[in-house]
């Protein structure tokens, strides 16, 4: 009868494990429905665990959940529970008891308490008796605790008490000093899914030295024991505290609508209004103590759902409904909530979508939110769970969050997010809605490919490079909506290079690989469709190296040309100057910019980069020169981008100024015409985009005619209406500034890192803005339109999807523009973006185009870029 999904539920003082969204824990597969205890048996019985022995004031033995180590030295006074003073910086020269086993056995009491007192639960346990009278063992440790975990006891409860956290640390592996404690269903009679034994541990390591009482902890003790009922997390109120800070508001409803506040930190809310099973607890304050009792109606509703009254479901309303994609597909995995309008905080109640298959049928879009009160007036809404996703996988919102209307559709003209019909219920009545997520079918269309990261997307637009969050290369083929992870048969990954890039058919791919057992990895050429990986010549012979996260390598690999025949990247030399780094020394070396010949492998270094001694200290640096003629001096130069034809390389020194190579020859592009952050080259090279300085001073894009030497600026993105300007913490938008007096004022304009282009450089994607200064804006550049930032760009065009993520960093473009790459800082998820279509507004109607062209051809003869109903967005 062992239960077949043991696994332990972690609550942890500052990071969950994941966050378990309304609902059951386990489901029993036989019939679908949540493993539960036998209420009808009576009290469950709980067992309870002794503790370690240590003298106290008087000499007498106690039985101790928490101690105070010898030799530990406290920066304040601690004060014991019987009134014992440990002054600060003092060494303790004993053993301490800090809380006793009778205290933890009244923190337990109570929890108890709270799960038994829910009025419309049948659920009750207490008390009955301890571990040691069950089975001989006065105190359950490290060195006893598999007679306990793993075999069968008998019926009840059984709470052990972790008194130094060794149980966590030697048996679970997890670390005493982030985990508040482990409980789960442990045992079941497979036949009908009822629960027969339980376990929980306690971490008495992690008491804080506040706590005399044990109320703070008190929150884990409830909250691990309604694991241990069956019970998942829930998110309901809890984010709204734990989560909220200047940087990451958090919100009691959709973000933006009336009436909705935005918490910019935890204080904002009562924290009675924390729910019990929310995955955060903070065992240092009076959250932790509001999380000892269960007053919310969400861990109400979500313990007599498991085990209802007679009564319940006919004293209550209910919403029942299914969650949809805009392409009406059941969609799992997203927080429901239901909010009391009139009592907000403590009557509302979360469910996640699919909670009750967790994924066994496929996709489940069905939620149910059981105990309305009658005649209240409540809000439905569409949350992401913040924090993991177990055991109904968390899923991102495909669209915006929005509230539930009459006339909830998949279509944003006709469906405002914040449109909201108020549900109302009389006792017994159940409400049935669909919600669907908002979004065209026609038109961009923008897909997030979660937990991956893109490297390169090739310029057919079909292809994509990148590795998974688990670090496994794949090959993402948008044409047929597939990704082919790139492993051999024995599950070894084929790359190890996140630098990798692809030419234009997606044929080949530049890479970095190990060809010999040296473990220092150097350059090559995968055929994708052969499977071959061609090795790239090493003028040191693969002694000398540059640690990475990726491993060592002798090559830094950045770009492949559209026919897969030239590479460029950066080849590393001793500091010696000799051919080759001696065993041991290979990090003592400089790279060099490199070109190779793909076709044969042949290594050449590019003109007019020298290493020399550095101005300082030991090692070497780079010169760039012109013929014997030093020009400046950088840590580091490398080769980073190729044109389509190969003709014309870029590079990059010191992560900031740039530097050019046309047909061969050197152009130092930052010295000539103030080059800064990155380059996009059009696929004939004659044309070079890049971001500038004058003075100091941003001067925005300019496009670079390497035929002629002539620029052309193309202006940036606006202050204010783009880009925040803030500097040195002052908000001069804010203070009412306008772009125009911000310039004046020597702002310069908005500094956009360019990132990539389409073959004629007619359209050109970038970045600006800071994490310092507001966070990052994305930056589209559309000739014969001028610069958007992202949020522009998608919000007139209606993508609905861009507005829970919304790119700052589109970093791949094919060689029409139509088809785009695209992420978000600090994100592993790329994000697919189809633009063979786009709309434009001509008098009112909406035609939809061909993208780029077409639409910037309608834009010049007069219509408005976007869908005419979101012109204005």
């Amino acid at each position: 009868m062992k239960f077949s999904k043991v696994a332990a539920a972690l609550t942890i003082a500052t990071v969950t494990s994941g966050a378990f969204a309304g609902g059951p824990l386990y489901i029993h597969e036989p019939t679908m429905t949540p493993y539960k205890w036998d209420t009808s048996k009576g009290s469950i019985p709980v067992w309870t665990d002794g503790g370690q022995l240590i003298k106290d004031k008087d000499g007498n033995d106690v039985q101790t959940f928490t101690v105070l180590d010898k030799g530990t030295i406290f920066n304040i006074d601690v004060t014991l529970p019987d009134g014992t003073v440990l002054p600060a910086n003092t060494e303790l020269e004993r053993d301490y008891t800090f809380l006793s086993i009778e205290q933890a056995n009244k923190v337990t009491a109570k929890a108890v308490k709270e799960w038994s007192d829910v009025e419309t639960s049948t659920f009750e346990m207490s008390i009955q008796g301890t571990i040691f009278e069950k089975t001989g063992i006065a105190d359950v440790t490290a060195d006893n605790v598999d007679q306990i975990y793993g075999v069968e006891n008998g019926y009840g409860f059984w709470v052990n008490y972790d008194t130094d956290g060794s149980i966590l640390e030697n048996y679970f592996g997890v670390p005493r000093d982030s985990v508040l404690g482990i409980a789960f269903p442990e045992w079941a009679d497979e036949e009908t899914g009822e629960i027969i034994e339980a376990t929980a541990l306690m971490n008495g390591w992690f008491v804080d030295i506040s706590d005399t009482e044990g109320t703070q902890v008190g929150g884990v003790f409830t909250h691990e024991f309604g694991h241990a009922i069956n019970m998942s997390h829930s998110q309901a109120n809890g984010h709204l505290v734990y989560m909220s800070a200047s940087y990451s508001p958090q919100y009691d409803g959709v973000p933006g609508c009336a009436g909705v506040t935005k918490f910019t930190n935890g204080s904002m809310l009562d924290h009675s209004g924390i729910e019990t099973m929310f995955p955060f607890i903070n065992v240092r304050g009076s959250a932790g103590a509001n999380q000892h009792t269960v007053n919310v109606k969400d861990d109400i509703v979500n313990i007599s759902d498991l085990y209802p009254t007679a009564e319940y479901k006919s004293q209550f309303g209910r919403i029942k409904g299914k969650l949809l994609t805009k392409e009406g597909v059941e969609y799992s995995g997203v927080n429901l909530i239901a909010r009391n309008l009139d009592d907000p905080y403590q009557d509302v109640i979360s469910q996640q979508s699919g909670n009750m298959t967790q994924g066994l049928i496929g996709p489940d879009g069905s939620f149910t939110i059981n105990g309305l009160k009658p005649g209240a007036r409540y809000a439905l809404y569409t949350q992401e769970i913040n924090a993991g996703g177990y055991p109904t996988t968390q899923t991102n919102i495909l669209s915006e969050s929005e509230y539930w209307n009459e006339n909830e559709s998949a279509d944003p003209s006709v469906d405002n997010a914040c449109a909201m019909t108020e549900i109302v219920v009389s006792a017994g009545e159940t409400k049935e809605v669909e919600m669907v997520f908002n979004g065209y079918l026609d038109g961009i269309q923008y897909t997030p490919l979660i937990s991956a990261f893109v490297m390169d997307h090739a310029k057919n637009g079909k292809k994509a490079l990148g590795v998974t969050s688990s670090g496994i290369p794949f090959i993402y083929d948008s044409a047929n909506n597939e990704i082919d992870t790139l492993t051999t048969p024995q599950g070894y990954a084929l790359l190890s290079s996140t630098n990798a890039a692809m030419n234009k058919t997606a044929t080949k791919a530049a890479i970095t690989a190990h060809f010999n057992d040296n473990g220092i990895m150097q350059g090559g050429v995968w055929d994708i469709n052969s499977g071959k990986v061609s090795m790239l010549e090493d003028l040191t012979g693969n002694t000398c190296s540059l640690s990475s996260q990726q491993g060592n390598s002798s090559h830094s690999i950045w770009d492949i040309d559209d026919s897969g025949k030239v590479v460029v990247g950066t080849t590393r030399f001793p500091y010696d100057g000799s051919n080759s780094c001696a065993p041991g020394e290979g990090s003592f070396s400089i790279g060099i910019p490199t070109v190779w010949d793909a076709s044969t492998g042949k290594a050449t270094l590019l003109e007019g980069v020298k290493a020399v001694d550095r101005s300082y200290g030991s090692g070497k640096e780079a010169a760039i020169m012109d013929g014997d003629t030093e020009i400046r001096r950088t840590a580091w130069v490398r080769a980073d981008r190729v044109s389509g034809n190969g003709a014309t390389i870029t590079g990059s020194t010191n992560g900031y100024t740039q530097i050019a190579w046309v047909n061969g020859q050197l152009v130092d592009t930052y010295t000539e015409y103030g080059a800064i952050d990155n380059s996009v080259i059009s696929e004939d090279g004659r044309y070079v985009a890049f971001g500038s300085i004058e003075n100091r001073r941003p001067q925005g894009v300019k496009v670079w005619d390497t035929t002629t030497g002539n620029t052309k600026e193309i202006g940036s993105l606006r202050w204010c209406e783009h880009v925040p300007a803030i500097n040195l913490w002052t908000d001069y938008c804010g203070l009412g500034y306008s772009h125009d007096e911000l310039v004046d004022l020597g702002f310069g304009l908005p500094s956009v890192t360019v990132l990539d282009a389409n073959e004629d450089l007619s359209m050109i994607t970038g970045r600006a803005g800071s994490p310092l200064a507001g966070g990052f804006v994305g930056a589209i550049y559309l000739e014969g339109i001028g610069w958007m930032s992202s949020k522009e760009f998608f919000s007139k065009q209606g993508v609905s999807e861009a507005k829970g993520l919304l790119t700052d960093n589109i970093f791949g473009l094919s060689a029409n523009g139509s088809e785009m790459m695209a992420g978000i800082a600090g994100l592993t998820l790329s994000i697919e973006v189809d633009a063979n279509k786009a709309f434009v507004c001509d008098n009112g109607t909406d035609y939809e185009l061909s993208f780029p062209k077409q639409v910037v051809k309608a834009v010049e003869k007069g219509a408005e870029f976007g869908r005419c109903a979101h012109i204005a967005d």
